[in-house]
């Protein structure tokens, strides 16, 4: 019996510290929350920002816009989410692939959006959710896989007319080691010739005092 309570409460403990849901299912419905939250706040901006140009309560513009963009972001990244694990994940996914699940997920929330705005607007908000999702999906793809260009100073233009220069750290020590040596001498000049200046100040003493 002490074994089996014990057995009990160690599944307990077990469920409480993983929580109500699996890692799993939080994996799959806190990322597209996140990014509904991201494009609902740039929904509630958009629409206060309409509110201005047409006279109208910014409050409800903006709760109307941030609510439909939420949706639209939640509904897309969700079902990108699925067809993406689906597929075997992002990492195994060629651009292609990717593409095509961003069009799918386009579609996804374009329908969820023509929903919302009425059944009138579901297939022109499915066709423009598609291409918005493929072409987003399409410059990503682009942005990941260019590589930074390298520029040689020698072929830029304003590198051969500029008159700052990019220094090593070899040739910054070879600089201050040549500026310390340049120190150096003007300090041993100044020293001999306080020691001349000395030098005749007591000569000119001492023939002074011989007169």
């Amino acid at each position: 019996m002490a074994n089996d309570r014990n057995q009990m409460v160690s599944v307990r403990q077990r469920r409480s510290s993983r929580g109500l849901f699996s890692p799993e299912v939080v994996e799959l419905v806190v990322p597209p929350l996140k990014f509904g939250g991201y494009a609902g706040t740039a929904g509630v901006l958009a629409g206060v920002g309409g509110s201005i140009f047409q006279e109208a309560n910014p409050i409800i513009w903006g709760a109307v816009s941030g609510f439909q963009w939420f949706t639209l972001g939640t509904s897309f990244w969700f079902t990108r989410s699925i067809i993406v694990k689906g597929w075997g994940g992002e990492e195994r996914l060629k651009n292609g692939d990717k593409t095509i699940a961003s069009a799918i997920a386009g579609t996804a929330a374009g329908s969820v959006g023509g929903l919302i705005r009425g059944p009138k607007n579901i297939l022109p908000a499915m066709f423009v959710f598609t291409i918005v999702g493929a072409g987003g999906q399409t410059i990503a793809n682009r942005m990941a896989t260019r590589k930074p260009k390298v520029q040689d100073e020698k072929e830029s233009f304003w590198s051969r007319w500029s008159p700052l220069k990019k220094l090593t750290d070899q040739e910054y020590r070879d600089m201050m080691s040549e500026k310390m040596l340049r120190i150096d001498a003007d300090i041993a000049l100044i020293d001999d010739r306080i020691a001349e200046l000395k030098k005749q100040a007591e000569d000119e003493e001492l023939k002074g005092s011989s007169t």
